[in-house]
């Protein structure tokens, strides 16, 4: 890791500190630091063709600590790891990796004025059509390091029964560093998101309404900068017990026509209905046009004594850096595989995402699907489809021992002329040896397909073995 990458994740670390330090006083703290050593073994490390392939050993150093902070007036959640990698054939491989994913709230104004920080660090492939990794283990030359670091203060208005509001400004850089050197590097960003709403409270019967604005920006380094502005009004007719007909009109920009203005250019408009049959479940579907033509916006919601399910469907112009701003794509427990290329370039995303759990005696099962197409707004145009499918199954086999797997699959179109299809699948048991220690054996295979016959197939096998000390809760209240 450079010097300039170390500098810059002490850096990222300022605004959680800060929200840290003010209102420690009488804030409860829950530390849970760990330790873990392994030893992995793959017969493809740097995920070449087949007869090209090369087997290595590595061995790994994994320190990791989780925070959480509670106070009177403020809470903050810290999930941060150190990955020391040392390849036993080629020690220019050698390398240590950071992860942080953390985020803090502070009341500033009693149940009205908020701040919200936030910060996240971690790797990600830089071009989908390269050799594509879903772990630091493997060296394709196509990786970086990415940080997303922000700031947001917003205002919760409560006018009694007349009417609620939220106005929310959104502040955030997002950084690369130590990019591989067979990748371009991604440029940097600044971002920055305001949005206000008002509207009647939603639990008040009878006709609603809403008024939303927004503007969004987002200024590259050399690239063209990427604007964006609506408003839109809402009116909601109850029809029944729990049904309820909406319509919405308003105005948003073009940014078909330019993506770097902003402005009010073009109408919108929308009509559809939410249909809440228990307090458990609801669904909201809208069909509308836009500045691109016919619009679509779903939303279903269901929760159960075992599990939950959510379904959306969005459209919405935004650019690589709009989807690494959204913490909705990193789920705990997922791997992040459909971030897309890093790169400056607008489009249109039309993305279909539902993820659900169901939680058995001794077992829960997860599942996650995703369907994006990205028509692209700027001068070459084209467009891009994927899709994925994730399930998940964590087993309590005994009273220490514990058995999961995980499916990963996507299917990723290029254009005419390529489909990639990639699976990966990882097998893992893990046994408690005592309170701090456990072992655990893993076992991973990742494979790409595809229809291009100028773009290389590859497999490969991981096997893993890790040692790993949790040192289990260690609170400290401070008076």
């Amino acid at each position: 890791m450079s010097a300039r990458g170390r500098q810059r994740l002490t850096v990222l670390g300022l605004p959680i500190i800060a929200l840290v330090s003010v209102p420690a006083i009488a804030a409860e703290w829950d530390f849970q630091p760990s330790v873990t050593l392994g030893q992995s073994y793959t017969g493809n490390v740097a995920l070449a063709e087949d007869g090209a392939e090369e087997a290595e050993w590595i061995t790994e150093l994994r320190p990791g600590v989780v925070v959480s902070v509670e106070g009177p007036k403020f809470t903050a959640d810290l999930d941060y790891e150190m990955q020391i990698l040392q390849f036993d054939d080629n020690s220019d491989n050698d390398e240590v990796f950071n992860r942080l994913d953390a985020a803090g709230n502070v009341e500033l104004l009693p149940e009205s004025a908020f701040l919200d920080a936030f910060v996240r660090y971690d790797q990600q492939n830089v071009d989908t059509e390269g050799r594509l990794a879903f772990s630091n283990f493997f060296t394709t030359d196509n990786r970086t390091n990415y940080s997303v670091i922000g700031l947001s203060p917003y205002h919760v208005g409560s006018w009694g029964s007349r009417a609620e509001s939220l106005v929310r400004i959104t502040a955030y850089d997002v950084e690369y560093s130590d990019t591989d050197a067979g990748a371009i590097p991604p440029e940097d960003s600044e971002n920055l998101e305001v949005v206000a709403t008002i509207g009647s409270p939603e639990s008040a019967p009878g006709i609603s309404w809403r008024a939303r604005g927004s503007h969004i920006e987002t200024d590259f380094q050399s690239g063209e900068d990427f604007e964006y502005d609506q408003a839109r009004f809402e009116l909601g007719v109850p029809v029944g017990a729990r049904t309820r007909l909406i319509g919405e009109v308003g105005q948003e920009s073009d940014v078909e026509e330019d993506s770097t203005q902003g402005g009010l250019d073009e109408s919108v408009w929308f009509i559809g209905f939410n249909w809440a049959p228990s307090d458990l479940q609801s669904i909201e579907i809208r069909a509308g046009d836009r500045f691109y033509g016919s619009a679509w916006e779903a939303a279903w919601r269901r929760r159960g004594s075992r599990g939950e399910l959510t379904v959306d469907y969005t459209e919405t112009p935004t650019t690589s850096t709009g989807v690494l701003g959204d913490d909705e794509l990193f789920l705990p427990g997922f791997p992040t595989i459909d971030i897309g290329s890093l790169d400056t370039r607008p489009f249109l995303q039309k993305r279909l995402a539902g993820r659900a759990s169901y939680q058995l005696a001794r077992s829960v099962v997860a599942a996650r699907i995703y369907s994006e197409r990205r028509e692209f707004l700027d001068a070459a145009g084209g467009d891009e489809d994927s899709a994925g499918l994730t399930l998940s199954f964590d087993w309590d086999a005994a009273a220490r021992t514990t058995v999961g797997a995980t499916l990963n699959l996507e299917e990723r179109e290029f254009g005419p002329g390529r489909k990639d299809e990639y699976l990966e699948f990882n097998a893992r048991v893990r046994r408690q040896v005592n309170r701090i220690l456990a072992a655990e054996l893993r076992a991973s295979h990742l494979l790409r397909n595809t229809s291009s016959g100028a773009i290389d197939e590859y497999d490969a096998n991981l096997v893993s073995l890790f040692l790993i000390a949790e040192f289990g809760d260690q609170e400290d209240e401070s008076r």
